[in-house]
C-alpha cells in the first residue's frame, strides 16, 4: 500500500519542483529543456596494487568549472576517462622501452649518471636531462696580451671625453 501525499505537503512541493511532466505531486516546476550544466566529469586512475581503474567524479556547475577540471585530466564521461588512462599508460611503456633501448648505446660514464637519476626519484623518467661537457679552453698569451691592450684602450676612451668637458 502507497503512502498518499497532499500537493501542499514539503515532500510533494520539492518534488515538484524537480519534475518536468506532471506527476501525482501537481504540475512540473522545471521545463523540458536540455540543459548542458550540472555536468559530470570524470578521470580514472589505478590503485598502487593494480587492478581495475578507479572513476574519481566531480558536477561542475558552469563552462568554467569544466574547463578548470579538464586541465586537470578529467573528460566528460567514464568511457573516455578509462581510454586516456589506458593510453597514458601506453605512453608509459613506450618511455620506458625507448629509454631501455638509448641506455644500451650509452657509455660507462653516462650510464653511472643514469642510474644515480633513477635512484633519486621513485617516478619513471623516460628522459634524463644531459650534463652539460664544459670544455676547457688553452688561454694562449698572444690572445690575453691582446685582450689586455683592448681593455686598456677602451679605459683611456672613457676617460678622455671626461677631461675634455
Amino acid at each position: 500500500m502507497g503512502v498518499m501525499w497532499s500537493q501542499d505537503s514539503g515532500y510533494a512541493t520539492e518534488r515538484r519542483r524537480w519534475e518536468t511532466t506532471h506527476t501525482e505531486f501537481g504540475p512540473p516546476g522545471r521545463s523540458l529543456v536540455f540543459q548542458e550544466f550540472p555536468l559530470m566529469v570524470y578521470r580514472a586512475k589505478r590503485a598502487e596494487t593494480g587492478g581495475k581503474p578507479i572513476l574519481e567524479h566531480h558536477i561542475v556547475g558552469n563552462e568554467q568549472e569544466e574547463r578548470n577540471l579538464l586541465s586537470r585530466g578529467f573528460v566528460r564521461g567514464p568511457e573516455q576517462a578509462i581510454a586516456r588512462l589506458e593510453y597514458q599508460e601506453q605512453e608509459l611503456a613506450r618511455a620506458a622501452a625507448e629509454r631501455a633501448y638509448a641506455d644500451q648505446r650509452m657509455s660507462d660514464k653516462a650510464k653511472q649518471e643514469a642510474a644515480a637519476v633513477d635512484e633519486s626519484t621513485i617516478a619513471h623518467l623516460g628522459e634524463i636531462k644531459e650534463t652539460p661537457i664544459r670544455r676547457r679552453v688553452r688561454a694562449d698569451a698572444d690572445r690575453l696580451a691582446r685582450q689586455r691592450e683592448a681593455g686598456r684602450r677602451w679605459r683611456e676612451k672613457q676617460k678622455s671625453p671626461k677631461e675634455q668637458s
